[in-house]
């Protein structure tokens, strides 16, 4: 699309709608992302959330282990257990524990060993899930205090309570106790549930010990934050979480594992969504609305633009009464009030020269015809001069009037030619031979070519035939001769050629003068343009261009400065002759003799006429 060529009006509004557009789209672009960020700082808190709940949760099973453990610990079922070491006191543990630990889900146990590590009875009886005294080589440096975390044991995750025992009175350590639970996956559901539905997975050594997703889930879940960490979103290639680690510290204090908080993106993309689209609906109905109101704008501010460039063109077309409404007081109604300004100027400065230029165009044209009538006149005079003041010889008296009516003639031909230009009207236009119409016109300038040293060449064929109005037609060669004999006085060659061409027969006047000067070839055929003529106001060529016109012809110049004029000349041929293809063969005639040459020999040098 060319936008130069388009409208005002299409330019702004294209200018505006694609710059609202660009605004809607970046400002839809940065809505959505800040959208996007609200949503995931949104889950992200509420995986802060679900940290603070299982830290919570977890911080309070913890404090139950260790509470239970001192309970029993002061409990006389545990001294009897240590010191009896039978059934009843084993099963008085168990009844024990089972009540203080009812509410807690997993796989719980207690181990109650001697300060070696042996175990002296465990609940569920018979079942020794941890080694007792590998862990307390871990802890025992701490005692008397607590200790309490994670480790791994048998390919299972627990989280232990270690209490020591110790005799009345501050005796010295009589037994341990070792209270805790195996991390599984109905430990990470029940986190789940606590939790408003974040997804657990506990990860220690590579390996997953509980989780609420799927196997395959999990594996791709842990996989991706193994990789990545836990910065950005993690997919499962279902869905998309937000996750948060966090670790899992053993007995020792340090770390045993990592327990990665998911919680889901899903909810938060679909209300995206939801809203994506309702901010595209109501995005598009902007644009839509904006696109409207902006074309409206436009469309009033281009208004008065409109107007002016109607208004322009009126005067262009030299309507200079025409005006614009001025319809505001902004730079467009100033430029409308200073545009009819202009126009007034115009219409005045034109009537005035109007006024002026026909006070001119008469003077001159008075003084065209002055200089036109005097050379006939002059022989009309002499002729009668000497017919009154001399007796010639009927010779003499035959070659006197034959001047004086070639003259009188000559102005007839002039009158009428002013005729027929002021009044733009042609006669009857007949056939006529070429040759015989170049002739004649020429016949009142051979005296002054030979005078001058100019030979006139003719290349005419001779059964060549014009459709014209013969006097104004042989009025056109005579100018155009005339001219090339102005411009030629030290002698030189003046050639008309003819040829035809389908319908046309073209014509051409040449001379081997000093050609058409650069300043005036293109106001050539206006009135009063004259070069280097000593009379004459420049009105030939103009009458002769008309001429052609006026005949369904036309004239034109083709010349280089300093190697002569050339003047072209293209005619309709009479209607009978029209459908012929063939040229008739030329002549060459100079100085106006005929000379007959057959096709394809150069015409010869006239011995005289120079």
């Amino acid at each position: 699309m060319n936008f130069g060529r388009l409208s005002l009006l299409w330019k702004i509004w294209l200018s505006t709608s694609v710059a609202l557009t660009a605004v809607f789209v970046v400002t839809g672009y940065f809505l959505q992302w800040s959208m996007q960020d609200t949503a995931t700082n949104s889950v992200k808190q509420e995986v802060q959330a679900s940290s603070k709940a299982y830290e919570a949760l977890w911080q309070a099973r913890a404090e139950l282990l260790e509470s239970l453990a001192g309970l029993l610990s002061a409990t006389a079922a545990t001294g009897n257990a240590i010191e009896r070491r039978g059934p009843e006191a084993n099963r008085m543990l168990q009844l024990l524990w089972d009540r203080a630990t009812a509410d807690v889900i997993g796989a719980r146990f207690l181990l109650l060993t001697d300060p070696a590590g042996r175990v002296i009875t465990s609940i569920p009886a018979g079942e020794v899930p941890v080694d007792g005294a590998g862990l307390l080589g871990k802890v025992n440096r701490r005692f008397p205090s607590q200790a309490t975390g994670y480790f791994v044991e048998n390919s299972l995750l627990h989280q232990v309570v270690i209490t020591p025992l110790y005799g009345r009175g501050g005796g010295p350590l009589t037994g341990v106790l070792l209270a805790g639970f195996t991390v599984n996956h109905g430990v990470a559901r029940k986190l789940k549930q606590s939790t408003d539905n974040s997804e657990f997975i506990f990860v220690a050594r590579g390996q997953v010990f509980a989780s609420t997703l799927s196997d395959r889930a999990t594996g791709s879940v842990v996989r991706h934050l193994i990789r990545s960490g836990s910065a950005g979103l993690v997919s499962d290639g279902d869905y998309e979480y937000v996750p948060l680690a966090r670790g899992l510290i053993d007995l020792e204090g340090k770390p045993a594992g990592r327990l990665f908080i998911l919680r889901s993106f899903e909810d938060a993309k679909q209300s995206i969504g939801r809203l994506r689209r309702r901010v595209f609906f109501i995005w598009e109905a902007a644009v839509v609305i904006g696109l409207l109101l902006t074309y409206v704008a436009a469309e009033r501010i281009v208004k008065p633009v409109k107007d002016l460039d109607r208004a322009a063109s009126e005067v262009a077309m030299q309507n200079y009464d025409y005006r614009v409404a001025v319809e505001s007081d902004d730079e467009l109604g100033r430029l409308t009030s200073t545009f009819n300004k202009m126009c007034e100027s115009l219409q005045a400065a034109r009537a005035e020269l109007i006024r002026r230029e026909r006070i001119a165009t008469i003077g001159r044209l008075a003084s065209s015809i002055v200089h036109d009538l005097r050379n006939p006149l002059a022989a009309i005079y002499g002729g009668s001069e000497m017919l009154v003041d001399t007796e010639p010889t009927p010779e003499q008296t035959r070659r006197i009037a034959a001047n004086i009516y070639r003259s009188s003639r000559r102005i007839m031909e002039l009158l009428d030619d002013l005729m027929r230009v002021t009044r733009g009207k042609t006669k009857q236009v007949d056939p006529w031979n070429a040759m015989e119409l170049v002739q004649s016109a020429l016949t009142g300038l051979q005296e002054a070519a030979a005078a001058q040293s100019v030979r006139l060449c003719l290349d005419i064929p001779p059964e060549l035939e014009l459709a014209a109005d013969r006097p104004r037609l042989e009025g056109v060669f005579f100018n155009l001769v005339q001219n090339a004999l102005d411009a030629m006085p030290q002698g030189g060659e003046v050639r008309i050629s003819a040829g035809q061409e389908g319908p046309w027969v073209n014509m051409e006047v040449s001379d081997t003068g000093p050609g058409i000067a650069q300043e005036i070839r293109s106001q050539l055929f206006q009135p009063f343009i004259s070069h280097g003529k000593k009379n004459g106001l420049g009105l030939g060529l103009a009458l002769a261009r008309q001429t052609m016109l006026d005949h369904g012809g036309d004239l034109w110049a083709s010349s280089e400065e300093g190697k002569g004029a050339r003047f072209l000349l293209r005619l309709p041929r009479p209607e009978k002759n029209a459908e012929s293809p063939e040229a008739p063969v030329s002549s060459w005639v100079c100085d106006i003799e005929v000379e007959v040459r057959p096709p394809g020999v150069p015409p010869s040098s006239p011995q005289s006429g120079r």
